[in-house]
């Protein structure tokens, strides 16, 4: 089945109405669109839900340092198809931002075995090309992925549009539950845990997790 035959399913048009909140669109490079540019693509039949770790805050002069992707498939409790994770090797690390690398834990030895980012964006298109990019407040992560893409000469491996989860748990929770939306106070309020050490790979999990909480509030919680 093709990654936008997602009507076709049954069910899907209420997976639809779920995500709709949360839908971003995105150009052909993987920028996302302005919000008065938005086309209809559709999430389509999986969804790749990222976190990344960057050694500052502007994709042209700093670098993903560490990547997390969750594979999942767009239906009743978007069941988990497969994970990856890896911290990326910097290249310029001199222009790193101090108060990013303590958040992301970044230290010389942790980072010994790191991969090139042309090895972590290539497995982590392996993991979920054609899926529909989701994640936490995804404005920074897309702008890196894009800009990962460029840097590796690699066409745009993902899908047409991308899901804000926290927009979806905005629409969903009540201020008097939640009184802020950072991805760690909303878990903790939906009674998810963290994955021990703080990487990439356990805020995508993170994230995922939230997203299949809110799917359960929304009555489309998957097999008991």
């Amino acid at each position: 089945m093709a990654p936008g035959d997602f009507g076709s399913l049954p069910g899907m048009e209420t997976v639809q109405s779920f995500l709709e909140p949360g839908r971003r669109a995105l150009a052909s490079d993987g920028t996302l669109l302005p919000r008065d540019e938005q086309h209809r693509g559709s999430p389509g039949t999986a969804l790749l839900v990222v976190d990344l770790e960057m050694s500052g805050p502007s994709p042209r002069e700093h670098e993903v340092i560490d990547i997390g992707g969750v594979l999942a498939s767009v239906g009743a409790g978007f069941p988990e198809e497969g994970s990856w994770g890896a911290r990326v090797r910097p290249l310029h690390i001199g222009t790193a931002n101090v108060g990013a690398l303590k958040v992301a834990g970044y230290s010389a030895r942790k980072w010994r075995d790191a991969v090139p980012l042309e090895e972590a964006f290539a497995r982590l298109a392996e993991l979920g090309g054609g899926a529909t990019i989701a994640g936490w407040g995804i404005g920074s992560d897309m702008a890196f992925l894009a800009e990962s893409a460029r840097r590796t000469n690699t066409p745009w491996p993902f899908g047409d549009v991308a899901i804000d989860v926290q927009l979806i748990a905005r629409r969903l929770l009540d201020r008097d539950e939640v009184d802020r939306f950072n991805l760690g106070h909303v878990a903790d309020r939906l009674g998810i845990g963290r994955l021990g050490e703080h990487t990439a790979l356990a805020d995508a999990y993170a994230t995922y997790d939230v997203l299949v909480k809110l799917a359960e509030r929304a009555g489309l919680g998957g097999a008991p």
